[in-house]
């Protein structure tokens, strides 16, 4: 069985230097929204995209938000391998005509794909001044990708050497905003949602990647851990009301309380 990754190990074995973590450069600022799936984390994200423009209007921001996995000839790829709708490659065992990758190995696409973002979308607008909330990115990479310790050094690692091949260097985003449940909770929503299902929502994979999601907090000091189990519409108010005391200081807002 493979080992789910244990806070302090993370802290004491990957980010012991100081200057593991490369800060963005540039003067827009980079947040990502994260969350296992069924977390809540798309509907906070539509809730902030609606909020800010509003009551803050000189606030630069992207809109609408950037997604990861993008709209592009890779991310669609991504979509049909996840849903196994792809032709070549499929994340099942035993599937006749179509070549099994693991979790690891699909990592490669999905950074693929952030790189043609970074350099099309992410960087240009970040590098004019203007702000930049993602729904979802390197965080998912690294939580969905792994099993192990080692698993997570691989992925930082294979970030790392894909973006200097492609002359990019790696920098780390400004805040990393994940909405937390239990794996209870999101099963439960997908559940009740009726959705079609991706290879990553199983149980087990809800599971690991909860685990994963709260390492990954505690060991990136811009990582914040929002508590998105309130339900209801009294409760998107409490999750939003949560998120913007870590979201609204990064974009320069401080007459929000």
């Amino acid at each position: 069985m493979p080992r789910f990754f244990n806070r302090v190990e993370l802290l004491n074995k990957l980010f012991e230097k100081e200057n593991f973590v490369i800060k963005n450069p540039y003067p827009g600022k980079l947040i990502l929204l994260a969350g296992v799936d069924d977390s809540g984390k798309g509907t906070q994200a539509r809730r902030l995209e609606i909020v800010l423009p509003a009551i803050y209007p000189k606030v630069k921001i992207l809109r609408p938000f950037p997604k990861e996995p993008t709209k592009g000839p890779i991310g669609r790829r991504i979509y049909d391998i996840l849903f196994d709708r792809d032709p070549e490659f499929t994340l099942k065992d035993g599937v006749e005509g179509k070549n099994k990758i693991t979790d690891f190995e699909l990592q490669g696409w999905f950074i693929r794909d952030r790189i043609q973002h970074y350099q099309n979308v992410i960087i240009p607008t970040l590098a004019s001044g203007i702000n930049v909330i993602c729904d979802r990115g390197m965080d998912s990479t690294i939580v969905y990708g792994g099993n192990t310790i080692g698993d997570f050094k691989k992925i930082v690692a294979l970030h790392e050497e894909m973006f200097t091949e492609a002359g990019l260097t790696l920098f780390w985003p400004d805040l990393i905003v994940v909405y937390d449940v239990t794996p209870e909770t999101a099963m439960r929503r997908r559940k009740a949602s009726g959705k079609e299902c991706d290879a990553f929502e199983d149980e087990l994979k809800t599971r690991r990647v909860t685990s994963n999601y709260r390492a990954l907090a505690a060991l990136y000091l811009n990582c914040r851990l929002v508590d998105a189990e309130p339900e209801g519409e009294e409760g998107q108010r409490t999750i939003f009301a949560n998120a913007r005391r870590y979201i609204y200081p990064v974009l320069g807002i401080n007459d929000w309380e």
